[in-house]
C-alpha cells in the first residue's frame, strides 16, 4: 500500500475512534432499518448488530434482549395513548414500527423499562452496551488490520484510543430524545 493510500486508511479508522461515542449512540438511539439491522450510524454499527453483541454481553439470548426493548417501546407508546399525546391508531402504527424496527424500538423504549424486563439494573443494561460497542468497534479495527488498511501499530494506537473513549451505554447520552413524528407536523419531543 502506498503511503498516501495508508495515511487515508489511517486517518478514516482515526476518525472512526473520534467518531466513537456520538456514532455508535446515533446508529442505536436515532438509526431506522428495517428489522434494526440495517441502519448504520456515523460509526457503522448498526442496532440489530448491537442488540446482538449486547445480548452476549448480558448473558441473555438476542431474542430475550430484543423482546425486552420492543416490550418497553410498546410500554411507551402505551403512556403516549394514556396521556393524550397519541390517538389509538397512530399507537398501531407505532407499535408495528416498533416490532419491525429495532433502532425505532431503542429509541422509542425507556433504559429503566428495558432494564426491568430483563431483571437487571439500569447500570448492568449499561455496561452490556458499552462492552458490546468497544466488541464491535474493535472488531473493525481487527477487519482493517486484517485487510492491510492499517499496520499492527496503528491498530494498537486505534486500539487504545478505543480504550479511553467514553461509550455511550444503552441510549445515547442517557436520555435518547426523539420525536414520533405524528401529529401532522406538531411533532413532541419525547425523552426516555
Amino acid at each position: 500500500m502506498n503511503s498516501s493510500m495508508r495515511k487515508l486508511a489511517l486517518l478514516a479508522a482515526v476518525s472512526l475512534v473520534g467518531l466513537l461515542a456520538l456514532g455508535a449512540a446515533t446508529a442505536s438511539a436515532h438509526g431506522g432499518g428495517g428489522g434494526g439491522g440495517g441502519c448504520k450510524g456515523a460509526g457503522g454499527v448498526s442496532a440489530g448488530a448491537l442488540v446482538t453483541q449486547a445480548a452476549k454481553q448480558l448473558n441473555v439470548t438476542r431474542a430475550k434482549l430484543k423482546g425486552a426493548i420492543v416490550d418497553a417501546a410498546e410500554a411507551r407508546i402505551d403512556e403516549e395513548v394514556t396521556s393524550g399525546d397519541v390517538d389509538a391508531d397512530e399507537a398501531a402504527d407505532l407499535k408495528d414500527r416498533a416490532s419491525d424496527d429495532l433502532a425505532f424500538a431503542i429509541k422509542t423504549s425507556r433504559t429503566k423499562t428495558v432494564a426491568a424486563n430483563l431483571g437487571i439494573t439500569v447500570a448492568a443494561l449499561n455496561d452490556g452496551f458499552r462492552a458490546a460497542r468497544k466488541a464491535l468497534f474493535t472488531a473493525k479495527i481487527d477487519k482493517a488490520l486484517a485487510n492491510g488498511d492499517i499496520d499492527a501499530t496503528e491498530a494498537a494506537d486505534l486500539k487504545a484510543e478505543l480504550d479511553d473513549a467514553d461509550l455511550p451505554g444503552y441510549k445515547a447520552f442517557g436520555s435518547g430524545g426523539f420525536d414520533l413524528g405524528y401529529a401532522g407536523g406538531g411533532h413532541r419531543g419525547y425523552h426516555g
